[in-house]
């Protein structure tokens, strides 16, 4: 059987958020196909301090991990790839926000910081089931960021025009918004394992489900869309497989005689 390179989403698509674990159909699977010599590769928009939560969660061996939405890639426990973001509209971002008491933040490398902790932040990552951010005022003078966040609502993105057009917009909560360079992406992160494990755009395949995966299922040969995905992304989507609590990932293996 030819090799393959094959990314995996996180969050919806590994990891079932109606279970909160991964679900142990995608760690049988994902072990088989190591066996028969393909290449997996996680590619997530978390930051780097669920890089340790990824590999406890899924008990098989990662030698390359994406995180921050292609923004840094881990290489067996190594950083060999880094973009932070060096758009000036990120400081007039920032300024806006300020001024309209609107806490403002994002993934520096050692993980998620904030302006400053209010409901929003709370109720966000409470959602997330992760741990709150670490709080440090005025962090855009001495800290840069690979991934931009704003605490507002979808209406709010208004006070932010035109400063959002250097970015990708990617909302993760009703509340969260991440900023992601367009010039960035996970599209980017993919091209780079191409050229480095030397595989053609044919040989690659990536399943996802949210918004920050359609650009990654477009860079591949074969994009795959689980079934709980939204319809925009099962739109652009080569195949549409079963949800992630349906071993949805098995399925699209299945199909395309991978195991």
């Amino acid at each position: 059987m030819e090799k393959k390179l094959i990314f995996f989403d996180f969050d919806g698509t590994l990891f079932s958020h109606s279970t909160k674990s991964v679900p142990s159909g995608n760690t049988r699977v994902l072990r088989r196909l190591q066996e028969l010599g393909h290449t997996i590769i996680v590619a997530t928009g978390r930051g780097t301090e669920f890089v340790h939560f990824i590999k406890e969660a899924i008990p098989i061996r990662f030698d390359t991990i994406i995180v921050l939405n292609g923004q840094m890639i881990y290489e067996k426990g190594n950083i060999v790839y880094d973009n932070h973001i060096r758009l000036s509209s990120m400081e007039h971002i920032i300024r806006i926000a300020k001024e309209n008491k609107i806490v403002y933040g994002g993934y520096d490398k050692n993980g998620e910081i904030v302006n400053n902790i209010n409901d929003r932040v709370r109720q966000v990552w409470h959602n997330f089931n992760a741990p709150m951010p670490a709080l440090k005022s005025n962090f855009e003078n001495d800290t840069p960021l690979y991934q931009g966040h704003l605490y507002i609502t979808s209406s709010e993105a208004a006070f932010f025009e035109p400063h959002l057009n250097d970015y990708v917009l990617n909302w993760s909560d009703p509340f969260l918004v991440n900023l992601i360079p367009k010039s960035a992406g996970k599209s980017q992160a993919i091209r780079w394992c191409m050229e480095k494990y030397g595989f053609t755009k044919e040989q690659t395949f990536a399943f996802g489900d949210g918004f920050n995966d359609r650009d990654m299922l477009l860079e591949v040969g074969h994009g795959i869309a689980m079934g709980n995905a939204d319809q925009s992304i099962k739109d652009i989507a080569k195949y549409v497989t079963k949800s992630v609590d349906e071993d949805g990932i098995e399925y699209a293996l299945i199909h395309y005689k991978l195991i």
